[in-house]
């Protein structure tokens, strides 16, 4: 049965615009994407600098949004709170519930540890594979263990 619609879920961070752009030139036939951001992300910070790392998250999401918003790609951003694998996994089980059969891509570009590690973690599970951003400059596929019982 071929897959019922490729998902790409990315882990926010202030280059999720141009890792995005590069997703969707790797993976044309996208047909929805899901950015999962940690939700620290949504609170405001009294350290300036701090702040300003979570404004330009804020803005990159937007952005990205934006993005597949224009190219009629449906856009979920899922907030992640703490423990991440915990509240990944419940959102990836609801996604995968609601919509059965769907291929899945990961981009781990961004984002707490937690959640990166996290959604490494889950895309055996969905059989999904993963890229990530190691050198901050170049996606490259992360090893997964073998998928087969």
């Amino acid at each position: 049965m071929p897959p019922q619609g490729h998902f790409h879920i990315i882990a926010a961070g202030e280059n999720l615009p141009a890792v995005f752009a590069a997703s969707l030139r790797d993976y044309p036939k996208i047909t929805r994407a899901y950015v999962f951001t940690d939700t620290t992300v949504f609170y405001k910070h009294a350290d300036p600098a701090i702040e300003k790392g979570r404004m330009a998250e804020r803005n990159a999401v937007s952005a990205a949004k934006n993005t597949a918003t224009a190219l009629g790609i449906p856009f979920h951003d899922e907030v992640i709170s703490a423990p991440a694998y915990t509240s990944a996994r419940d959102a990836l089980t609801r996604i995968r519930r609601e919509h059965p059969g769907a291929r899945y891509t990961f981009d781990i570009a961004g984002g707490s540890p937690a959640l990166g590690m996290a959604l490494i973690a889950l895309a055996p599970w969905v059989g999904g594979t993963v890229r990530a951003m190691f050198d901050e400059k170049v996606m490259r596929p992360v090893p997964l263990p073998d998928q087969s019982p």
